[in-house]
């Protein structure tokens, strides 16, 4: 009785202090580059991934959680989300079961969700892009992707929405392009990202040190010293030669587009040059369109024919010129679609540069 009466004493004792005992803080990743951070719930642990800025994993649910910092396309965030809607419809990879905005009251923003299907792996994921500006008119966007087993289905949803709940946006990103860990280049924020001067047409050719080579991607070329490249995703690349005082860039963008061949949505050149023209009219319905024809690339012994155009338009109170061209790959399942794009004071000088890097443009065969 003593014993028991005893043990009694002691929990009555210990209790409240045991009730008052602090929770462990939840462990938090911050970029503060990149003006985001996002907690790392019980559970989850991070994981080293070079291809992303940051990478968590939950190992008992067989649940991964990407994030990356991307730098979108000039204009209006919903023509960005069409163009993440066309992206992710032909990647051969995935089939998309769902689509649509998603309100964010917390943050101030509508951000995008995307729920897919892997095609070759009993996976799915949900990819939630959030703009970092409230305006509409965002050039940074955070790209969230949540992989699960299929049998997580109809849970992903609600799983996102958790993690969601621990992300906050802490000011304006300190550069536009966060690139991932294993991008070489040291970080510089737009005041020191100067432009480099063009060089002259017959200099440009020599002028080109730098030398990428993505033949996952089909393809190596060489560009200027100075001149950043940056993964937007698995099938993009940009080569930016940086921003100017308005914070306006020039850059060339090449991405790889599936042919209906590959089960995608385009099926000759002109498919894919009518998309960027729908683009560019959701950007400016006034904006015009020039120098409309065929494009023939001979390097590598290949001989491809495909097509190419010039578009003017204006964007929030800057008048933009953008040099596109569309050449199929030999197997005719992919699309290259390469593009310069520029402020119009300066298309010229820069379209100098972009002819270079062009000609040095050599295509797998």
């Amino acid at each position: 009785m003593m014993r028991a009466l005893i043990c009694l004493v002691l929990v009555a004792v210990w209790a409240p202090a045991l009730a008052q005992a602090p929770r462990p803080a939840a462990a938090v990743h911050e970029n503060e580059r990149a003006a985001y951070r996002i907690q790392i719930p019980p559970g989850w642990q991070a994981v080293p991934d070079d291809d992303v800025d940051f990478a968590m994993r939950d190992a008992q649910a067989d649940l991964n959680l990407y994030v990356r910092v991307l730098e979108g396309p000039f204009g209006d965030d919903r023509d960005a989300f069409r163009t993440l809607a066309d992206f992710f419809k032909g990647d051969l990879d995935y089939l998309v079961l769902r689509q649509g905005l998603k309100p964010m009251p917390a943050l101030g923003r509508e951000a995008w969700n995307f729920v897919m299907r892997r095609t070759a792996r009993p996976r799915v994921e949900m990819v939630v892009v959030i703009p970092q500006m409230p305006n509409g008119e965002s050039s940074i966007y955070y790209h969230l992707r949540l992989d699960a087993p299929i049998r997580r289905l109809d849970a992903i949803e609600s799983e996102m929405d958790r993690l969601l709940l621990g992300f906050r946006i802490t000011g304006e990103p300190a550069a536009a392009v966060v690139r991932p860990r294993a991008d070489a280049g040291a970080f510089q924020p737009p005041s020191q990202r100067v432009p480099p001067p063009a060089p002259d047409a017959a200099d440009a050719g020599d002028a080109l040190p730098q030398r990428l080579e993505a033949w996952q991607l089909g393809y190596a070329l060489r560009y200027p010293a100075g001149w950043t490249v940056s993964r937007l995703n698995e099938f993009t690349v940009r080569i930016s030669a940086g921003r100017d005082q308005r914070n306006r860039e020039s850059a060339i963008t090449i991405q790889n587009m599936a042919s209906t061949a590959a089960g995608g949505a385009y099926e000759k050149p002109d498919d894919v040059a009518g998309a960027f023209r729908r683009q560019i009219e959701g950007l400016d319905p006034k904006a015009q369109f020039r120098s409309a024809r065929p494009f023939h690339y001979s390097r590598t012994r290949l001989r491809l024919t495909g097509t190419e155009f010039n578009a003017a338009y204006r964007v929030g109170g800057n008048d933009w010129r953008q040099w596109q061209i569309v050449v199929p790959r030999p197997d005719g399942r992919v699309f290259h679609a390469w593009g310069l794009t520029a402020p119009a004071e300066r298309f010229d000088d820069y379209a100098k540069v972009a002819g270079a890097i062009l000609e040095s443009w050599v295509i797998a065969p």
